[in-house]
């Protein structure tokens, strides 16, 4: 009989798979937090910043706009002034006038060059270059060029009249976005230029905000842009120079003056713009970067190890949810832990004003559902593998239901196998209680019937004679032998090795009739056994299959009437050989037929003239003809008879191999 594995063996499997799979975790673990390592490190050489920039326009865009900054004014040079006040560019005697308009103002900015001479009008310079001088809070761009060669600056007589001056330059990201400012910039000429909104503070007398901006270790900033391009008060140009606003319309105000006409000026894409897929002027960025210079209100970059451990957190946190954590609630926790990253970047963001990529977390927190699935289950496929090869290796029956694991190397397939060994195992389980049961009750009688003649013998009553207590004694030791023979042919037809040969079927079932034929002449039942002419070869164990074929002819002639037939017959289809074994006996009932072939079952074991038996018989032909790789098939009605097929694979030979 099958010995189940012990379960100090299975605690020592259950064990080793327990420490793979701990072992594939953190082997796991540790590949994903470099590779998020890696990826927050190098961000920027791996092009990974442009994924990161696609996130933080998104998280912007989900800002709430800020209220207007009152303090600034932009005076717009728009299509109504171009056509109130002619073509560009206009005379420079314009923008003295202007100049009078503000001069309430607390710094007048504008983001108009004036590097070239107008001959035109050659006094204009000196107009304007007065009226700067006169109102003293007059702010002129400074361009500078080449990457970074040199930076070109006002006329002499202008640049000598402003209170300050200031680059204007914006550097757009390498998408074309605009998102941060340089406070300030140096040429390979040796000379440091300021920021333009540095000016304006400096020139509006905020020399507080303008140094704290100076002594910043990190002159780059993240822009926080208030909102949608049109958020700051704009006044035509035109209206202003006609005086239409009351002069303390831009009291303690800071004025930026600059195009606001397509085909004039510099428009660029920020975060904010792509709301409406349009562009912001530049003279709109200048204001947004001096709101938030005033205040000193940026977003801040965390250095790249900061990023880096901020970005390791997710990815650990996902790796103890997938160790933890059904398949199915790890899945729904690592979305929903994407979902966190996100609201903790808009937190971050718009709480704190801090910008932490998430790329690196993203990529490396989706990787790790797949990762570890792939890596647990190829540790369970190993698992099971094993555990298929012990089970095999305790019993063929067991290595036939198993073998055909070389083909479906893939879980579900061979969990199916395993489970398909659990159940074989928990069949032998069975049978060993049936054994048990077998032994203590079927077995025991016969010596229980001796022992109680010898007990009649010895007490004088009632006792036999000589010759008719042998001859019981003889009977009753026959039967216990028969049981455990077929015990035994049971046992061995589950667990021995079997060696096959070529054997021609018609000679095998002729063997099996002849020596069945002087029962059936006692009971005056006929034998039929046509003989094909060309009957299928098979490679079979012949004294087993012989032994499996002999039971069922036996049953057949015991389970038959006097005067009826028992017929055998021989035949192929579709490469198999056919056995069918047909009586017109008792027949088995409908509700015993789907457990006929289990030991110790009988039919009729409850009718008084029933044919003894140790109902291991019809296991031992389904067990042989299991280990041939065929199946038995019964169709039986009660009072009509029994037919018994057996289906087996068939060899084609050679004709001079026969």
């Amino acid at each position: 009989m099958p010995i189940p594995s012990s379960s100090t063996g299975a605690r020592v499997r259950s064990g080793s798979l327990a420490r793979q799979v701990q072992f594939e975790w953190r082997l796991v673990t540790v590949l994903l937090l470099l590779m998020t390592l890696a990826l927050s490190l190098f961000r920027h050489e791996l092009k990974l910043s442009q994924i990161d920039n696609s996130f933080y326009d998104f998280q912007m865009k989900l800002s709430i706009p800020s209220e207007v900054d009152r303090s600034i004014a932009l005076v717009v040079i728009d299509e109504g002034s171009i056509k109130t006040l002619g073509y560009w560019p206009w005379r420079r005697a314009e923008h003295a006038k202007l100049l009078g308009q503000l001069q309430q103002a607390k710094a007048v900015g504008f983001d108009i060059v004036f590097q070239d001479e107008n001959p035109a009008y050659p006094l204009d310079d000196h107009v304007f270059a007065q009226a700067l001088q006169e109102h003293g809070r007059g702010v002129l761009p400074v361009i500078v060029q080449n990457g970074n060669t040199y930076a070109e600056l006002p006329l002499p007589p202008l640049a000598t009249a402003a209170s300050q001056l200031g680059f204007i330059n914006i550097f757009p990201d390498p998408d074309g976005v605009v998102r941060r400012a340089d406070m300030s910039l140096h040429t390979q000429d040796g000379q440091s230029w300021q920021h333009m909104v540095l000016a304006m503070l400096r020139a509006g007398g905020d020399e507080n905000a303008a140094e704290t901006l100076i002594n910043d270790k990190h002159q780059q900033h993240l822009i926080p842009f208030s909102g949608k391009p049109g958020h700051f008060e704009t006044y035509s140009y035109a209206a202003v120079l006609a005086g239409n606003y009351p002069a303390d319309t831009f009291k303690d105000r800071y004025v930026l003056v600059g195009a606001w006409s397509s085909g004039l000026g510099d428009f660029y894409p920020t975060p904010r713009s792509w709301i409406e897929r349009t562009s912001m002027s530049g003279v709109e960025i200048l204001a947004n970067t001096l709101s938030n210079a005033r205040t000193n209100h940026w977003i801040s970059e965390q250095r790249r190890w900061i990023t880096a451990i901020a970005s390791l957190l997710p990815v650990y946190l996902v790796c103890i949810i997938l160790i933890r954590f059904s398949p199915r609630r790890a899945f729904i926790a690592t979305i929903g832990l994407m979902f966190a990253i996100f609201i903790g970047d808009w937190f971050l963001l718009h709480v704190l004003n801090i910008w932490s990529p998430p790329t690196a977390s993203l990529i490396c927190t989706m990787l790790a559902y797949p990762v570890w699935h792939w890596r647990s289950q190829e540790t369970v496929l190993r698992h099971v593998n094993q555990e298929l090869s012990a089970l095999s290796a305790q019993d063929p029956t067991l290595r036939l239901a198993l073998q055909a694991k070389e083909h479906t190397e893939t879980l579900p397939i061979r969990l199916s196998f395993l489970h398909r060994g659990i159940e074989l195992l928990r069949e032998a389980q069975q049978r060993r209680e049936q054994t048990l049961r077998f032994i203590s009750h079927d077995m025991r009688a016969p010596q229980n019937s001796i022992l109680a003649l010898v007990s009649m013998q010895r007490a004088g009553n009632d006792h036999l004679a000589h010759h008719e207590l042998l001859e019981k004694m003889e009977d009753y030791a026959n039967a216990t032998l028969e049981l455990v023979d077929n015990f035994m042919d049971l046992a061995r037809a589950e667990a021995m090795e079997l060696e096959f040969t070529e054997l021609y079927s018609a000679d095998l079932m002729s063997a099996v009739c002849d020596d069945a034929w002087s029962r059936a002449q006692e009971k005056k039942i006929t034998l039929l056994f046509d003989e094909p002419s060309n009957a299928p070869w098979i490679k079979a164990n012949a004294p087993m299959l012989k032994r499996a074929l002999s039971n069922l002819v036996d049953n057949a002639i015991k389970y038959s009437s006097p005067h009826t037939i028992v017929e055998c017959a021989i035949a192929e289809h579709d490469e198999m050989l056919v056995i069918r074994i047909s009586d017109q006996g008792w027949g088995i009932p409908e509700h015993l037929q789907a457990t006929i072939f289990q030991p110790f079952l009988r039919a009729h074991v409850d009718d008084h003239n029933a044919p003894g038996g140790s109902g291991i018989g019809l296991a031992f032909v389904e067990t042989v003809v299991q280990r041939h790789h065929g199946h038995i098939e019964l169709d039986s009605k009660v009072n009509e008879g029994s037919s018994f097929t057996i289906y087996l694979p068939a060899v084609q030979l050679k004709p001079e191999s026969k």
